[in-house]
């Protein structure tokens, strides 16, 4: 005769399904993090490339201007 613990497995069962779903938190607040660190880089990055695009762009208005008033 065979005694079957259900009430052990039941509780071994939980026990994992608890330390997933802690894992699968963490994964996802860790992702967060690193695509946030990722996205604040990648803004500064774009910030100090977007000035050399903005003085080009007001010295190509200019150029454009002091050409056009010449004729």
């Amino acid at each position: 005769m065979r005694v079957i613990d259900v009430a052990g497995k039941r509780k071994l069962h939980f026990e994992m399904k608890q330390r997933e779903l802690k894992c699968s938190i963490l994964i996802t607040l860790a992702g967060f993090v690193i695509a946030t660190n990722i996205l604040a880089f990648q803004i500064s990055f774009e910030l100090s490339q977007l000035y050399h695009y903005i003085v080009a762009f007001f010295l190509l208005i200019y150029f454009s201007f002091n050409l056009y008033s010449n004729n």
